[in-house]
């Protein structure tokens, strides 16, 4: 060990990328004009045939290994493929885009599937939420690799080949008209699953892993694309989401399906189907891919039952990419005939007539869903530009008016007074088209909690969505934040929101929104767990930072308040990035000389600098804290104008504690809807 050599300045060469690559070792995968280097993917051709060694870790690129204390560490290849990239830029930052490129070239994947493989990563090298002693989070950009890394010839050391569970898969695309043989597929798919799942459980429930009174819990895992064309992965992505919306309303009260959210997670996964199972919570999995070749197109799919990993059921369907539009309506037929549970003729019907569309329409449909799913204001408004690009092609498509209320209402949080009457005028319009949308109901149902105050309306709208759709997580979740949160029914909220969680348990917004649910209703354990539990899950995720720091101040833990605040600042990026750490000794300094009305002078003063910030403690929520009812109330007379986000949950917010009493203070809740 003596004799390797430590990686620093005089092995690397500095690329204009800001990467480094190790000179003479690694072959470039690109050079730019002046000499600088790419990343290093660690699935090139050539690798190093020298050992890697940091910490306690020694590393084998060749055999793809990793030993600690001369025992194999489990990675799946992806996690090493990302370990490798840190290792080979050692101590410099590797953003985000450049890791997701290098590890899975000309392929489509979510910036949460990075995500999971960074905790993944973290967990194997037994890291803990508190302690990021090897991986660092780079806020604003991406991860680095804190340890010296030292290179050591492979003669010396024998490392113990880890065992690889799943195979790599090509990726291929396919054109856009062959989106609505695709839908048809999903369809087909759908039923002839619900039918069997329905009718094997019927003649084998003593074996099964469901229980009597749940139902069974069924993951679709994302579709591999078997063809040739990585730029049209939207086809296997929309083919995936199709089926999980088929599947989830076909037969609601008998089988549940996780969301988009937590399966897409798993896509290019290296997970066994039992660790899927079980971090998903599912009873089954359903695996699926598409491969076009010449003039045919064949989907294969399996279902596979997860206790004991049995092969339980499988169908291919090959079929001529001529004539899908009327493909699509002769399988829908035939899905009417061969499902054997009871469905409402409605929504038979419906199912028909959702699906039937324009192909540029529906194709621009799934780029809406897709960047809407990312979940960043940039791509939020792509997301925008889509939907409308769908309703032009094809006015008459209602899914594409839902997601568009989706993303106005996504936005509203920026400018609700804007983005509100869009979400619901295209909202309307979806149900005009289609009145058994579920979509369309969830989201007119939250803006008119959110915007209109009319809390029947959004009562009616809200419980119409999970009735049409019990599989609906994002429906849920609306129930109890947008409306029962804030009349105050926090038990009610905790349920509704763990209805989310079991069908989308990989959400963050849902993870964290449970904190939130146990934090208004008064009981900060609870909450405090659950904050922990997901800052383990999404380290980087900054809206759980903001929350907890909210319960600190809440339990007089000032200086462990200040910490969360600045990690979410850091996280957040952008300006307010900058002047996180400042701010973290000014606000460590008013505390150490005011106590908590020094903390809270020094937010406020953030506040009037930096303007307002969702997540951030609020204007109106500091002035109460402060005692200063008078401006508290302005502000919140402010804000019920604005229709400011949180202003609905004034009367459970533990911060306008002292400011309640207040004759003004009932009588705003009282024009809000809110009032006792």
């Amino acid at each position: 060990m003596t004799e390797g050599k430590e990686l620093d300045s005089a092995v690397f060469q500095r690329g204009n990328f800001g990467q480094i690559c190790i000179a003479d070792k690694i072959r470039r995968s690109s050079t730019d004009q002046a000499g600088g280097c790419s990343l290093v993917s660690a699935s090139q051709d050539q690798k190093s045939k020298e050992l890697f060694e940091f910490g306690p870790f020694l590393v084998d690129p060749e055999k793809e290994t990793v030993v600690r204390a001369g025992e194999p560490v489990s990675l799946t290849p992806k996690t090493f493929q990302i370990l490798l990239v840190l290792i080979r830029n050692s101590r410099e930052v590797v953003t985000k885009d450049d890791l997701m490129k290098t590890v899975w070239p000309d392929t489509f994947v979510e910036e949460a599937n990075l995500s999971r493989n960074i905790f993944m990563l973290r967990r194997a090298l037994g890291e803990t939420a508190q302690d990021h002693r090897y991986i660092v989070t780079v806020p604003g950009r991406g991860y680095r690799l804190a340890e010296n890394v030292r290179l050591v010839p492979d003669q010396e050391l024998t490392i113990v080949a880890a065992s690889r569970t799943r195979a790599r898969v090509e990726v291929k695309g396919t054109k856009p008209w062959r989106w609505i043989w695709a839908v048809a597929v999903a369809l087909a798919l759908a039923a002839g699953l619900v039918w069997w799942l329905h009718a094997w459980h019927a003649g084998h429930q003593s074996t099964g892993p469901a229980t009597a009174g749940r139902r069974m819990m069924l993951a679709v895992l994302p579709f591999q694309n078997l063809s040739n064309d990585p730029a049209q992965e939207y086809f296997s992505d929309g083919l995936t989401e199709e089926t999980i919306t088929d599947l989830g309303e076909l037969s609601p009260e008998k089988l549940g399906v996780i969301a988009r959210t937590s399966a897409m997670a798993y896509k290019h996964t290296d997970k066994t189907i039992a660790e899927i199972g079980r971090e998903l919570g599912a009873d089954y999995v359903l695996e699926g891919s598409i491969r076009r070749e010449g003039g045919t197109a064949r989907v294969s799919a399996q279902l596979i039952r997860v206790n004991d990993q049995t092969h339980l059921w499988a169908h291919s369907y090959e079929r001529e990419v001529a004539g899908l539009l009327a493909l699509q309506n002769e399988l829908g037929t035939a899905i009417a005939q061969q499902v054997q549970i009871k469905l409402e003729p409605e929504r038979g019907t419906r199912l028909i007539r959702m699906h039937v569309t324009n192909a540029e329409s529906y194709e621009a449909y799934l780029q809406g869903l897709y960047f809407l799913n990312k979940r960043t204001r940039e791509d939020e408004n792509k997301s925008v530009e889509f939907f409308e690009q769908s309703t032009q092609k094809d006015p008459g498509f209602a899914p594409a008016y839902a997601g568009l209320a989706n993303a106005y209402l996504a936005l509203s949080i920026f400018s609700p007074g804007h983005f509100c009457p869009l979400a619901a005028s295209a909202a309307t319009r979806a149900l005009e088209l289609d009145d058994d949308l579920a979509e369309a109901h969830a989201a007119l149902g939250a803006e008119k909690a959110d915007f209109e105050f009319d809390w029947q309306g959004a009562d009616r709208e809200l419980k119409r969505a999970i009735e049409l759709n019990p599989n609906s997580a994002v429906s849920y979740f609306f129930l109890s934040g947008y409306y029962l949160n804030p009349l105050g029914n926090s038990e009610l909220a905790i349920a509704e929101t763990k209805k989310a969680l079991e069908l989308d348990p990989l959400s963050p917004i849902f993870n964290a929104y449970l904190g939130l649910d146990y934090f208004y209703a008064r009981q900060y354990d609870k909450a405090l767990i659950q904050y922990r539990k997901t800052i383990e899950l999404f380290p980087d995720f900054h809206i759980t930072h903001y929350w907890l720091a909210w319960l600190y101040s809440q339990r007089g833990q000032y200086p462990d308040a200040i910490t969360e605040i600045t990690k979410a600042r850091l996280l957040e990026g952008s300006d307010r990035a900058k002047w996180a750490a400042a701010n973290k000794i000014a606000l460590t300094n008013a505390y150490a000389a005011e106590g908590p009305t020094g903390f809270w002078k020094q937010i406020q003063e953030a506040n009037q600098k930096t303007g307002r910030n969702f997540g951030e403690f609020d204007i109106p929520q500091v002035y109460a804290r402060l005692g200063e009812k008078d401006l508290a109330l302005q502000w919140l007379g402010r804000d019920y104008e604005a229709r400011t986000p949180f202003t609905t949950y004034m009367n459970v917010d533990p911060a306008y504690d002292l400011i309640r009493p207040d004759p003004r203070f009932e009588s705003l809740a009282k024009r809000i809807g809110l009032g006792r």
